[in-house]
């Protein structure tokens, strides 16, 4: 069983969330869910809660596997855009 970490943002820099997300998607033991506002991704709706599947270095960007993929797919979201 995994415990779940709850993260307040008032207390997280971006260096350090971007860290902690890198570290947690190759740790084999370890989920990484997140709770964005679709809006700023240009989504309808309002806060949503998915998983994230990927990091990718060369833009600093992350893959939101959206649970709700009938209605949109997995999206690479930039490290800035997710920690805001």
């Amino acid at each position: 069983k995994i415990p779940p970490r709850n993260v307040a943002p008032a207390r997280l820099t971006l260096s350090q969330m971007r860290f902690d997300l890198q570290s947690a998607l190759v740790d084999p033991d370890s989920r990484v869910l997140v709770n964005y506002d679709r809006k700023a991704l240009g989504q309808l709706g309002g806060g949503h809660f998915s998983p994230l599947g990927a990091y990718h270095a060369p833009t600093d960007s992350f893959l939101i596997m959206d649970v709700a993929k009938y209605k949109y797919p997995p999206v690479w979201v930039g490290v800035e855009t997710l920690w805001e």
